[in-house]
């Protein structure tokens, strides 16, 4: 046989008898967590990014806001101009993107968590005739149904996710469904503003004819902290056979 020809009966892609055998449910058990870090890096980046350039544009037209005030030939007009556009990216596009990185974000742990419930229903070959199961899967609140009847999780272990979860739903609709500035709401849904706001953004009242009020996202790190959210009650629910 020539030396440059190829014997194609002695090659072998790979060898699988290196690999030991794992099941879909084991491979989950082992790297569901890293699977979700590895999708939500991808908004870390994105929300560090812009919070950052935001921040570095809003900073350089205060500069040159300053500066102009110490020139005096320089006309007024030119003045509020860049504190105009200070306040505008410093105020209403930070508004904007941060209002997006909230309903992004929920839309994402919505659709992971009844995903990873239809899953946990697939693997565990639940009864689909169980006179328990809820009718529709209505995001969020068929998920948290789902987990109480199917999972054997006790939701007061993760009663803290849960509740931020449901009062960031609220903060959500207000968000996509309304609006952020001057609106009234019932009761229930204020004071569940008003629960998830402390130290994360300002509620403010209006003393008008009905109380109005407004919504003001002054903390970054708020998104951050809907992430590790995300990633705690993940964690917990690994422990019980519900993975990402």
């Amino acid at each position: 046989m020539h030396r440059n020809t190829i014997d194609l009966n002695m090659i072998r892609a790979y060898d699988t008898g290196m690999f030991p055998k794992m099941s879909r449910e084991e491979f989950l058990k082992e790297n569901h967590l890293h699977l979700l870090n590895l999708a939500l890096a991808t908004y870390e980046r994105y929300i560090r990014f812009t919070e950052e350039y935001l921040k570095d544009q809003a900073e350089k037209f205060e500069q040159k806001h300053l500066e102009s005030l110490q020139q005096e030939n320089i006309e007024w007009k030119i003045s509020e101009e860049l504190a105009q556009r200070m306040f505008e990216i410093d105020n209403e596009f930070a508004q904007r993107f941060r209002e997006s990185i909230i309903v992004q974000l929920f839309s994402f742990f919505e659709k992971a968590i009844v995903g990873s419930c239809e899953m946990y229903y697939s693997n565990k070959d639940i009864d689909e005739n169980n006179p328990d199961e809820p009718p529709n899967k209505a995001g969020l609140d068929y998920a948290k149904d789902f987990l109480k009847r199917n999972t054997g999780i006790m939701l007061t272990d993760i009663n803290d996710e849960l509740d931020f979860f449901s009062k960031l739903k609220t903060l959500r609709n207000r968000i996509v469904h309304d609006q952020t500035t001057y609106f009234y709401d019932e009761e229930k849904k204020i004071n569940d503003l008003r629960a998830l706001s402390k130290n994360r953004f300002k509620l403010m009242e209006r003393k008008l004819s009905p109380i109005m009020y407004l919504i003001y996202f002054d903390e970054p790190s708020f998104s951050f902290e809907i992430i590790e959210k995300i990633k705690s009650l993940y964690s917990k629910l690994g422990k019980n056979g519900v993975y990402y």
